[in-house]
């Protein structure tokens, strides 16, 4: 069943903050920045129809990529989608990228373990995080805490079932859709476009 889960360090409603970033212009770029504000609630599984285990073993435990897609509704406050693409993951040089989608925001992430940089896409241009961040720490936690949050309810309660959908009573529901079990991710997912 459901195990505790501390609710996704990362909820951009509540995590939302504005930073002003100006690289060699005057123009204003508003960027969302995570915080660890975190939840603590037990999920239910509810899901929307009946649920059918399409796989014998959960190979998301021993994945070592994904490409995952998280629906997230947060009640009274809208719908927000987060596709995660990670690789390398159980190593010292996971690498990730978080392409978010919210009411009147969208956002990328990308952050590289293997070599400690990170990128974010926000306002029509990329920004190294350094240009807004000064430790390349409490960036990558921030960020792989929210990774590691729905990794591990993946690898704890997944059954492979598309469209598996879990309730935080109070909170809202998670979806998660299109799971891909050790994709080839190119290089080129890792890098701003």
């Amino acid at each position: 069943m459901m195990k505790k889960y501390a609710l996704f360090g990362l909820i951009m409603v509540l995590a939302v903050s504005i930073a002003a970033v100006g690289c060699g212009s005057k123009k204003t770029t508003h960027i969302v920045t995570p915080t660890a504000t975190q939840v603590v609630s037990t999920p239910t599984s509810e899901a929307t129809e009946e649920p059918t285990a399409t796989q014998e073993t959960n190979e998301a435990v021993t994945a070592t990529s994904l490409d995952f897609t998280i629906e997230y509704v947060l009640e009274g406050q809208g719908t927000f989608t987060y596709q995660y693409r990670a690789r390398n993951i159980g190593t010292n040089d996971l690498d990730f990228r978080v392409d978010m989608s919210a009411p009147q925001m969208n956002a990328i992430y990308i952050l590289k373990g293997s070599t400690h940089q990170g990128w974010v896409y926000s306002g029509g241009q990329w920004f190294e995080f350094t240009t807004m961040y000064q430790n390349w720490d409490e960036f990558w936690d921030a960020w792989y805490e929210s990774f590691e949050d729905y990794h591990d309810a993946l690898v704890e309660d997944w059954t492979g079932v598309e469209g598996w959908t879990y309730t935080v009573p109070g909170v809202g529901t998670v979806t998660y859709t299109n799971v891909d079990i050790n994709p080839s991710l190119p290089d080129s997912v890792f890098q701003p476009d």
